[in-house]
C-alpha cells in the first residue's frame, strides 16, 4: 500500500484524524522505564485510536545508539496497518538528502518523513524516488520566530506562499507523495494554506500542549478528495501520568483527544 492508501485506511477504520507523537524525554518518563519499553507499550496502548504515529527523531538522537535501536524498535512495533511518519525535518542538498531518504524508508521502515525546503527543492526530491512513501514539506511553523523567515518579504505575498506553490507543482509530478507539515498555531494561515492547497495532505502539530486552533484544524484540514488531517498530539498523550499508572493514562489520553477531534468536524469522524 502506498502512504495514502494506509493512512485513509487507518482514518477510515478508527474513524480517527490522531497522530501520536513520541518524542521521549527523561526527565518526564515514569522512573525506572527503558526507552524501547516505553515507546512500544504507548504505542499498544494508543493504536486503536490512532491514524498514524510520529517519532520525532531529534529526542531519540540524543540518546545515542540506545536512542537508534529504540527508535527501530519503536516503528516495528506499530501495527501494519498504521502508518509511521518519521519527524526528522531533513533538509540538505540532493546527494544527502538521497541518504537521508535511505535511513528513513529503508533502514528504519517509515512511511513518511518531514522536510525543511528552505535549500530549495533540493531537499525534497530525492525522497520522492520512493513512490509508495510521503514526504510533508514543513511550510508554517508553530513557532513564533519562524515569522521571521516564513512571513518575508510580506505577509501578504509570504515565502511560505512561494513554497507551497513549489510543492503543488511539484506534486502534479508526483501524485500521493507530498503534503505539507502545517502549525495549529496558525489558525489563519492553515486555512490560507488549504486554499493554496487544496490536494495535499496536511499533517498538523501545535495542538495539546502548545495550544493551536483545534477548529481550525479539524475545519479546514482535509483535503479536497477527503484524505483528513494528521493532526498530531504528543506530550498530551505521552506524559498524560509520568507515573507507574502511564500506560492506563495514555490510553485514556489518546480516547479523549479522538473524541475531541471528532467533536470539531461536524461529523461522524
Amino acid at each position: 500500500m502506498t502512504f495514502i492508501q494506509k493512512l485513509q485506511a487507518a482514518q477510515e477504520s478508527r474513524a480517527s484524524w490522531l497522530c501520536v507523537g513520541i518524542d521521549p524525554v527523561p526527565d518526564l518518563m515514569p522512573p525506572g522505564v527503558d526507552l524501547l519499553a516505553f515507546g512500544q507499550r504507548i504505542v499498544e496502548a494508543t493504536a486503536e485510536f490512532a491514524c498514524a504515529f510520529k517519532p520525532n527523531l531529534a529526542f531519540f538522537l540524543a540518546y545515542g545508539i540506545e536512542g537508534m535501536q529504540a527508535l527501530h524498535g519503536i516503528i516495528d512495533a506499530v501495527p501494519s496497518e498504521i502508518p509511521v511518519i518519521l519527524d526528522a525535518k531533513f533538509g540538505d542538498i540532493a546527494y544527502t538528502a538521497g541518504y537521508y531518504a535511505r535511513a528513513a524508508f529503508d533502514i528504519l521502515g517509515a512511511d513518511a518523513v518531514t522536510v525543511s525546503p528552505y535549500v530549495g527543492m533540493d531537499a525534497v526530491t530525492p525522497l520522492l524516488d520512493y513512490a509508495d512513501r510521503m514526504v510533508f514539506v514543513h511550510v508554517r511553523s508553530t513557532n513564533t520566530t519562524g515569522n521571521d523567515f516564513q512571513l518575508w518579504p510580506t505577509e501578504q505575498s509570504p515565502l511560505y506562499r512561494f513554497v507551497t506553490a513549489q510543492v503543488n507543482t511539484l506534486a502534479g509530478k508526483h501524485p500521493g507523495q507530498l503534503g505539507l507539515m502545517v502549525g495549529a498555531t496558525q489558525p489563519h494561515d492553515l486555512a490560507q494554506l488549504r486554499s493554496w492547497a487544496p490536494n495535499l495532505p496536511f499533517l498538523i502539530p501545535g495542538i495539546g500542549v502548545q495550544q493551536g486552533d483545534l477548529s481550525i484544524a479539524a475545519r479546514y484540514g482535509s483535503t479536497r478528495t477527503g484524505i483528513g488531517p494528521v493532526i498530531s498530539i504528543g506530550r498530551s498523550i505521552v506524559y498524560a501520568s509520568q507515573q507507574d499508572n502511564y500506560v492506563a493514562a495514555a490510553h485514556a489520553a489518546a480516547q479523549e483527544w479522538a473524541v475531541r477531534i471528532c467533536s470539531r468536524t461536524g461529523s461522524d469522524r
